[in-house]
């Protein structure tokens, strides 16, 4: 029998990790934003998400972030449809 939670399995990455490729990530898309190469915010996914934004926001010298918060899978059960529990403001997108 398998006693690990759910949070115990899988990949595990460092916080240097996240941080570097964040960092990276954030060095790709400076300059290719929708508004003359600017981005006006970053969207996080809030379960692992917040993390690498706020990382790229601050690369990036955006002062908006805002979230989504998406459901997909029950504990222990198959991945189902995906489904937004909550929208980042309308103003943001």
């Amino acid at each position: 029998m398998n006693d690990r939670l759910p949070h115990e399995k899988g990949l595990h990455v460092s916080w240097d990790q996240i941080h570097r490729d964040s960092r990276a990530l954030a060095w790709r898309l400076d300059g290719k934003g929708p508004d003359d190469g600017a981005w006006r915010a970053v969207v996080a996914i809030t379960r692992g998400g917040m993390a690498p934004a706020m990382i790229v926001a601050r690369e990036l010298d955006i002062r908006t972030v805002d979230t989504i918060s998406v459901k997909s899978y029950e504990w222990q059960k198959q991945a189902g449809e995906a489904r937004v529990l909550k929208a980042p403001a309308p103003e943001v997108m």
